[in-house]
């Protein structure tokens, strides 16, 4: 997969994050974003995902996708 390795780059991701903070710093509230996927679930948690995030975002697990349940 072509497109995968640049996420594994530390100074893309590094950017990214750098982006959402800077994108949710004066948002007062929550923002709840939906990870429809298990998949999506288990590699948010295997690749420490959550903790990297702004404390206002909020991630919730999904129902599931149709091809897994």
């Amino acid at each position: 997969m072509k497109y995968i390795q640049e996420y594994r780059n530390p100074e893309i991701i590094k950017k990214i994050l750098s982006e959402i903070k800077e994108e949710v710093k004066n948002y007062s509230g929550v923002i709840n974003l939906m990870e429809v996927c298990g998949t999506h679930t288990m590699q948010i948690g295997k690749f420490g995902i959550r903790k990297l995030l702004p404390e206002n975002i909020n991630l919730l697990s999904g129902p599931g996708c149709p091809v897994c349940v």
